[in-house]
């Protein structure tokens, strides 16, 4: 039962690719790095710095693959206002973990609220400031709340990123640590005039109690008209214990809907 819900989730996630990749129409120009329509959470340690555009809603939705457990990620992204704003609500819809050799397949236990505001954007420099929070619903306590400070410089095919996040929690408990800090850098090139990207990183993040951990990323974008497909593998705690994990997503940036008429 459990194989053929997540055969029949998977086939709907490829069918959504194919249908997205259908209404794709000319190709993103050679000096466009990455879609200007498309400002995601995506696969990838970062985040975006850029806001979505004003009036719009985007979406997310991945497969995500970590040791034996299997996710599936999804993300909503509006901006109502006519303002260097948005707001994104990230949850994880569904799990499927393995515990004491019995697998279970649940909704997930995570909430993430993140506010992006843009304060500089300038020459193909952008600084945003992103306040966000978290809940957890199932297995941990209360949550966490910090911020994020996100910079972008980008210059003809090559875009770097970089974000440092700070958490403190909410209500501790054995798995929520105190204060967590995370840096991560991403860099983009684009590949040829074909709608194609490439993007490595790296990440280090110190949380309470925990020794220093650090991974590194490696992906391909793949883009679409209004939208992209990312594909991502990542190895996590390099120097502890090293763990290997597998995204895919895809984002869709369905324009102006939520524009005032």
């Amino acid at each position: 039962m459990r194989k053929r819900l997540w055969s029949f989730l998977i086939a709907i996630f490829l069918s959504l690719i194919s249908e997205q990749i259908c209404f794709a129409e000319d190709p993103p120009q050679g000096n466009q790095p990455l879609n200007a329509t498309v400002s995601d959470f995506g696969t990838s340690f970062i985040f975006s710095p850029a806001p979505i555009c004003s009036g719009c809603l985007e979406t997310e939705l991945g497969l995500l693959s970590l040791e034996d457990g299997r996710f599936l990620p999804a993300v909503i992204t509006a901006a109502p206002f006519n303002s260097n704003t948005d707001f994104t609500v990230l949850i994880n819809t569904l799990a499927s973990e393995s515990s004491n050799g019995h697998r279970t397949v649940h909704f997930g236990n995570r909430f993430d609220f993140v506010v992006r505001q843009q304060v500089l954007a300038k020459n193909g420099f952008v600084f945003t400031a992103a306040p966000h929070g978290t809940i957890f619903t199932r297995g941990a306590d209360g949550g966490r709340i910090g911020g994020t400070m996100a910079l972008q410089y980008g210059k003809g095919r090559d875009i770097g990123v970089a974000n440092f996040t700070f958490t403190r929690v909410i209500n501790m408990n054995g798995g929520n640590p105190k204060n967590d800090v995370l840096s991560a850098f991403d860099y983009y090139r684009m590949l040829g005039n074909k709608g194609f990207a490439a993007f490595a990183g790296f990440a280090q993040e110190a949380a309470t109690g925990s020794p220093k951990t650090w991974g590194i990323e490696q992906g391909l974008v793949l883009l679409f008209k209004n939208g992209q497909m990312e594909l991502a593998v990542e190895e996590l705690n390099l120097n502890v214990k090293p763990v290997w994990q597998f995204q895919a997503r895809v984002i869709v940036n369905w324009g102006k809907i939520l524009r005032r008429k």
